[in-house]
């Protein structure tokens, strides 16, 4: 019995002073939440003018067709540092 009585004892000095370290402490500072919408910046979807097949083809043409947007996306996908210039150079 007396090994119970004792932790009864124990635990009651524990939460005590749990309780009293509580109360003497700071309270914690109070932090301001700011709701920011997702939907702000949304920019609901409009129709697009279209032309003729022939105009956006002729428009591809002029500023040289298929090639400028392939070299367009390469050098987009490209790394921006500069090339070995002893490698690959004699494949030029």
């Amino acid at each position: 019995m007396k090994p119970c009585i004792s932790l009864f004892f124990i635990s009651l000095l524990l939460t005590t002073a749990a309780a009293q370290s509580d109360e003497t402490s700071a309270p914690a500072p109070i932090t301001r939440l700011e709701y920011h919408s997702v939907l702000v910046q949304y920019q609901p979807y409009r129709e697009q003018v279209l032309i003729p097949w022939r105009e956006a083809n002729d428009t591809v043409a002029k500023i040289g067709g298929w090639r400028v947007y392939a070299k367009e996306a390469r050098q987009a996908s490209a790394p921006q540092t500069q090339p070995d210039a002893s490698h690959g150079a004699a494949h030029e």
